[in-house]
């Protein structure tokens, strides 16, 4: 049947997905993820996004600002050339 197609074709995209993100392919892992929520979404299914944990991490994130007083310690061979301006 045409849902179980689209459930396989789920599943082959969540696998994608995982396995592009943990090879730092972060374009890849957002197309197989999107491939994953626009299948759920045809075959209507309202499955749980198996990224929501992922992207509820992604938007609590917050950088650490970098400041005007904030010192970076540079190595010796690029300190040695003096302003790096």
């Amino acid at each position: 049947m045409m849902s179980e197609r689209i459930l396989a074709a789920m599943e082959t995209a969540e696998q994608k997905a995982w396995d592009a993100l943990a090879r730092y392919k972060f374009y890849m892992f957002g197309y197989h993820a999107a491939q994953w929520v626009n299948l759920n979404r045809i075959g209507e299914f309202k499955r749980e996004n198996p990224f929501g944990d992922l992207v509820k991490m992604a938007r609590g994130y917050r950088p650490m600002p970098i400041t005007a007083t904030s010192s970076i310690e540079l190595p010796s061979s690029i300190a040695e050339q003096g302003s790096l301006l």
